[in-house]
């Protein structure tokens, strides 16, 4: 047999199993493991980006769209867009208090209550994009402080509905200009009425990690 047919055999016999290999699932991507550990490994296993902004890197796993966010050559947070086929297990990031598994991964399926509301604008927000709703929690330090944020993109009715009745529950207690001017990211008075109003919605994406970016951190300047 001559040098050619040999090598077309082993390129056949080694390819599907090289392949295997390199195939990778959500949950080995978005994994608490895979927070601290440097870019170059965590591309190991996600791949390599499909786009970088800055410090922000995406990724596409089995059809999901995941995001690292990469300070100083580490991965501080990840970031996963969920639908009914992209789901989080988040049990490896913040072990017990993850809700169940096979669970609907809302606000209220936490056993904690104590989220931070927050959101890009309610009521004349304009046409120009879709503005989100977000809800953080900070975790203990049995978990290393690990910070939450659940993101709900006001598409669905479920969500608009919800921020209808959060907007309309401060504009009563607070009035129109302290919607209109989003006081409601600086302080912690509307938490409650947010939690209540989106405790059933389903958030359409999830960053889970430490020192988030948030729209409270704009509150310092």
């Amino acid at each position: 047999m001559s040098l050619l047919p040999k090598m077309l055999i082993a390129s056949t016999l080694i390819s599907p199993f090289a392949n295997a290999v390199q195939a990778k699932t959500v949950k080995e991507v978005f994994n608490g493991d895979m927070l601290g550990t440097t870019q170059r490994y965590f591309e190991s296993i996600a791949g390599i980006p499909r786009k970088s902004s800055g410090n922000e890197h995406s990724f596409r796993v089995q059809g999901c769209n995941i995001t690292a966010t990469i300070d100083n050559n580490d991965v501080s947070a990840l970031r996963i867009e969920l639908n009914d086929k992209c789901q989080a297990d988040l049990s490896t990031f913040i072990d017990s208090y993850a809700p169940p598994a096979n669970t609907p991964l809302t606000v209220g399926a936490f056993e904690f209550d104590n989220f931070t509301f927050m959101a890009d604008c309610l009521g004349m927000c304009g046409n120009a994009y879709d503005p989100s709703v977000y809800a953080l929690w900070e975790g203990p330090h049995a978990i290393n402080f690990m910070e939450v944020l659940l993101e709900f993109k006001l598409v669905s009715d479920a969500a608009i509905d919800a921020a209808t009745a959060w907007q309309n529950h401060m504009e009563q207690a607070a009035g129109e200009n302290y919607v209109m001017d989003a006081r409601f990211n600086c302080d912690d008075r509307f938490n409650t009425q947010g939690y209540n109003a989106f405790k059933k919605v389903t958030p359409t994406a999830i960053t889970i990690g430490h020192g988030l970016s948030t729209l409270r951190s704009d509150c310092a300047k």
